[in-house]
């Protein structure tokens, strides 16, 4: 073979090595990356799904699925975060993050790391701890749009005369409810936990103007006064059965409010929840008339308590040693449109106009959660502080709502007892 004929040779090879695609054309050492998260089983279908679609696009990358119920979801990662052997990517609470931060380093700068924000209205995104900005550096990335919601079974609703669409009192669910329980129905559908997220916390920044501590200090500012006032209306909806009795309740906690056989025979007129779980609750009895309705807000409030937010963030972890994989996850998890058609709402209504038009031309957006999110947005309330969200806070509050429908405290004592064991926390 002649000198000219090698040579020729091997630029024909380096021209086909140019062409070929990147993913061919390099070799990659494999990486493996761990990703957990909580949710129904809608919710993990759709993620796994959008994992295969990745690997298939980058097999170098081998992304593991850590994930299950919300139940001591948060406490296993505070162990993993102390010992430095959590996931390279995590999705966690919003209220919950802001304790991580505080207690350690732990989370990667997205922008500085690469994330792709283009798609992000920064100046929302950026305004708050609640969608993983602290300090001005963005540590998390919001799955969604949430906030609470008001499903009601409009057939039921109008059965009883309650108009939900108009603004209206937590004293106007106790009049309702008493027409409720004339029919053989309860008006208002919750749990413990979810009468503190969304009575407690709201009612009681509707009556007081404040969080229940100071976001910036740690002071408390929740008083007997304003707590005796909340327990009272709890009192209140427990003694004239606007809602279930505590020994049903407590048989429903946390994420398994919709499988309350009530729910699902239509006996509830209906339910606070949240917009990412609404499509839960509805699954459960599906053959109801639903509309979406205004949120209660107490009489004279001095804040409507009810915010805009999200429900989770997805952070990375700076002990990772494959950032740049998990970025890529990230970058193809929200921007990719066949990942953003695949999730489409199962963590709440998309976080960027990007993907709510995907998943509206998909036909995928459900009506219901567009209503909850054009209701809340006028909404202006107080975000939650961190101390106030801690597991710590809302354990001490659920006990004393317990202790109060089982007839054991007074609404006065339990206010007692609440600031008691807050002025413990309180820094």
């Amino acid at each position: 073979m002649t000198k000219t004929r090698i040579i020729a040779l091997l630029l024909a090879a380096i021209m086909c090595i140019a062409m070929m695609p990147v993913s061919m054309a390099e070799e990659h050492e494999p990486v493996t990356i761990r990703f957990s998260w909580w949710g129904g089983d809608g919710r993990h279908a759709a993620t796994l799904e959008v994992i295969e679609q990745f690997q298939e696009l980058y097999p170098w990358i081998t992304v593991q699925g850590e994930y299950g119920s919300s139940d001591g979801y948060h406490d296993k990662l505070a162990t993993q975060l102390t010992s430095k052997t959590e996931p390279d990517i995590m999705q966690v609470d919003p209220e919950t993050m802001p304790q991580f931060v505080k207690s350690g380093d732990s989370f990667v700068d997205l922008a500085a790391a690469g994330f792709d924000f283009s798609n992000f209205d920064m100046a929302a995104i950026s305004a708050s701890t609640i969608t993983g900005c602290y300090d001005g550096v963005q540590l998390g990335v919001p799955t969604g749009i949430a906030g609470a919601c008001m499903l009601v079974n409009a057939d039921l609703a109008a059965e009883i005369g309650a108009d939900f669409t108009k603004p209206y009192t937590w004293e106007d669910m106790i009049t309702w409810g008493k027409a409720a329980r004339e029919k053989g129905y309860y008006l208002l559908h919750a749990n413990v936990s979810y009468l503190d997220n969304m009575l407690v916390n709201n009612y009681t920044k509707q009556i007081s103007g404040t969080t229940l501590f100071d976001p910036a200090t740690g002071e408390l500012l929740a008083t007997e006064e304003n707590l005796t006032k909340t327990y009272s209306l709890i009192k209140d909806f427990f003694d004239n059965e606007t809602i279930a009795p505590i020994a049903t309740m407590v048989q429903y906690a946390g994420d398994s409010i919709q499988s309350d056989p009530d729910w699902i025979a239509g006996k509830y007129v209906c339910t606070l929840t949240y917009i990412s779980t609404a499509s839960v609750m509805i699954a459960a009895n599906p053959d109801a008339n639903y509309i979406v309705g205004e949120l209660p807000v107490a009489e004279g409030a001095l804040n409507n308590g009810w915010i805009v937010g999200c429900p989770q963030i997805l952070a990375v972890s700076k002990n990772s040693k494959n950032v740049d994989a998990a970025i890529m996850f990230l970058n193809y998890f929200y921007n990719n449109e066949k990942a953003v058609s695949t999730l489409n709402t199962q963590r709440s209504v998309p976080p960027t106009a990007f993907a709510r038009e995907i998943v509206s031309a998909d036909g995928k957006m459900d009506p219901i959660l567009a209503a909850a999110v054009d209701i809340l947005n006028p909404y202006n309330g107080l975000a939650n502080d961190p101390i106030g969200s801690t597991p710590r806070a809302k354990t001490i509050i659920e006990n004393e709502i317990e202790e109060l429908a089982y007839g054991l405290v007074s609404p006065a004592d339990a206010a007692a007892i609440v600031i008691a064991e807050y002025q413990e926390m309180a820094q």
